[in-house]
């Protein structure tokens, strides 16, 4: 019994070490290794958390409030995506509050629809935080993929 004790202990202390060690990429895929989002909680600037299944990385640092949750603000906080090429065949899922790249391709979770994010005068790379899905800001920062 105290081997398994052991073996169960020593698992865990490895999955925290991932979930604090682990690049965003990387542990967006494993959210539910890392504490949820709480109310009245102080929360510092890099910190993750999970939150409706999906892992977010606070912004800046803040105490929690009711209306703060992390999908509802997106200057405390950024949604992290788990690995996905952001072309055509391997688009990124979009997500209100997340971080998008110029130059890469999105999937819209709403249509269904995929859509280039590009805005004149932007350089492919950098990057740019929207509340909004990229259908709703066609002509503005996403161009719908040709098909």
């Amino acid at each position: 019994m105290t081997n398994k004790l052991d073996a169960l202990r020593q698992l865990r202390a490895a999955m925290m070490d991932f979930a604090a060690s682990a690049a965003d990429s990387k542990a967006a895929k494993y959210p539910s290794l890392f504490k949820p989002w709480k109310l009245n909680t102080l929360y510092l600037e890099n910190d993750r958390r999970q939150y409706c299944g999906k892992l977010y990385k606070c912004r800046q640092s803040h105490t929690s409030q009711p209306g703060w949750e992390p999908d509802l603000s997106p200057a405390l906080w950024t949604v992290i995506d788990p690995e996905h090429d952001g072309t055509l065949q391997d688009p990124i899922p979009a997500s209100r509050g997340m971080e998008y790249i110029y130059g890469l391709y999105y999937l819209d979770s709403e249509d269904g629809g995929i859509y280039l994010c590009s805005r004149v005068g932007e350089a492919d790379g950098s990057t740019v935080i929207l509340q909004f899905l990229p259908h709703e800001l066609i002509g503005q920062y996403f161009v719908a993929a040709e098909s």
